[in-house]
């Protein structure tokens, strides 16, 4: 699995930029924030599919990706992160979106969501698959799982739940909402543990409201890491030995939760001071970066078909093909979808 990393680093060298002595002042915008969600969409995609029965896993290709570069739950956090800091640069910039937000974020995402879900039940009628009342309709809250990747979607309805709560009671205020949030994010974290949904519904949970604070904290920040170049390449280079070094303590000290966290965060600021320097952005990551829920919600569905039909196949030959026929779902889905969010959300195309 690890030869298929090859092609996805020339792809994040096409168009890459260095600033050279000067930082980039657009370092967090939106186009540069979803070309590097991008990067991680493959990851998720080449995570999940290296899990399926019908990855033949073996050989020193696939002991490197599992051992080493395989980075689990880590894979998802510059999606929290990078949501945490849009929603409230959002909520700082248009007065009064915490109102908005609802519609505009949690029915947006939920509608997209629902159609996928309607698609899964077809495709689970199609293999005969049992499904109850119970199951469907809490599918469509992301507890439960139609076979699709669902944690993800409850997780983050809830936390834009939480965020309209938050800033409501809050009055719109920044710090007091943002503080708010914090602290519901904790109680969500709990609920989660004490729910005993597993790790992966929760530890990541944090780095939404991490988000927002780096929004609030961001000049601040810059002041420091941004001092001069010598400060700079000794926080970026800190921060990506941190990020190696806890990452390899996570693996080979039992997965605990507490140096995952550590992990992510060092991770994070590597990737922020990185792109301070470095521009990212493409045509290609910034296609799979504004699709990043329909590939995340469809491509298990090549991966379930090569299941129920119990093929020998080629390991390299079905990624390939359950990356085809990903991405040609999400070429419909988007499609379909384009007009319709065109049509229902216009206020939110204006206010861009």
């Amino acid at each position: 699995m690890s030869l298929f990393l090859i092609p996805l680093a020339a792809l994040c060298l096409v168009g890459m930029k260095f600033s050279g002595k000067e930082f980039r002042t657009d370092y967090m915008s939106p186009q540069t924030t979803t070309a590097v969600n991008g990067v991680f969409t493959v990851l998720v995609f080449m995570c999940h599919v290296i899990n399926t029965s019908t990855y033949q896993y073996g050989g020193l290709a696939d002991k490197i990706f599992k051992d080493y570069i395989n980075i689990g739950q880590l894979v998802v956090v510059t999606f929290l992160f990078f949501s945490g800091y849009g929603v409230a640069e959002s909520l700082r910039k248009k007065p009064g979106y915490a109102k908005r937000m609802p519609y505009h974020r949690v029915f947006r995402v939920w509608i997209s969501f629902a159609a996928a879900l309607l698609f899964w039940i077809l495709f689970n009628l199609i293999r005969r698959l049992e499904m109850d009342a119970k199951m469907i309709l809490l599918s469509f809250t992301g507890w439960d799982s139609l076979g699709n990747s669902n944690w993800f979607m409850f997780v983050i309805f809830c936390l834009y739940i939480l965020t309209c709560a938050s800033f409501l009671i809050c009055r719109d205020r920044f710090v007091p909402g943002t503080i708010l949030l914090t602290a519901l994010s904790a109680g969500l974290t709990a609920a989660l543990v004490f729910a005993d949904r597993g790790t992966h519904w929760w530890n990541t949970i944090v780095f939404y409201p991490l988000g927002m604070w780096y929004s609030l904290l961001k000049p601040q920040i810059e002041k420091i890491v941004q001092k001069n170049n010598v400060v700079y390449w000794l926080c970026f280079s800190g921060f990506a030995a941190m990020t190696a070094a806890t990452h390899y303590l996570y693996i080979h000290w039992g997965y605990k939760q507490s140096v995952f966290m550590i992990s992510g965060c060092f991770m994070m600021a590597f990737i922020i001071t990185g792109l301070m320097k470095f521009t990212v952005c493409n045509k290609v990551l910034l296609w799979l970066g504004k699709n990043l829920f329909w590939i995340y919600i469809l491509q298990r569905i090549p991966m379930a078909a090569f299941g129920a039909l119990d093929v020998d196949i080629n390991k390299y030959l079905y990624v390939l093909i359950c990356a085809v026929i990903t991405v040609g779902l999400t070429f419909a889905f988007s499609a379909l979808f384009k007009p319709i969010n065109e049509k229902l959300f216009q206020q939110k195309k204006k206010e861009r």
